[in-house]
């Protein structure tokens, strides 16, 4: 009889340091201060301009940072929201366009808009 060894983990050293920095964070250490090399390297996208957002007035947070939030729908509701949101991402000219994003501005626009806070409190009603 042969005994099982565990298997390396793959050698994914070649993806810019990406699976380093995920195995220190699962690990549990960070990083002090500065770039590292890994950081430099490039990764084939192209660099995110600072301060702009890819529509409404703020940038989605990053995964680690944001907290969850889930909206339920019936299955037809669901469809039709879909839909709606595919419209919504067709008129304003974008590319991509999810959920989130519209519902963080509808959120926003309800607290800063105040004809639109009243529609909203007419609907809870």
């Amino acid at each position: 009889m042969s005994a099982r060894s565990a298997t390396p983990p793959p050698d994914m050293g070649g993806i810019s340091g990406d699976w380093q920095r995920l195995q220190a964070l699962r690990r549990g250490e960070q990083q002090a201060g500065g770039e590292d090399e890994a950081d430099n390297e490039p990764t084939g996208r192209r660099p995110s301009s600072p301060g702009r957002t890819r529509g409404g007035r703020r940038p989605p947070p990053a995964a680690a940072d944001a907290v969850p939030t889930t909206v339920r729908f019936d299955p037809q509701e669901s469809s039709q929201i879909d839909r709606f949101v595919l419209e919504l991402r067709d008129d304003a000219g974008r590319r991509a366009l999810d959920k989130s994003e519209v519902v963080r501005e509808l959120i926003r626009m309800g607290m800063e808009h105040e004809p639109t806070r009243r529609a909203l409190l007419r609907r809870l009603r």
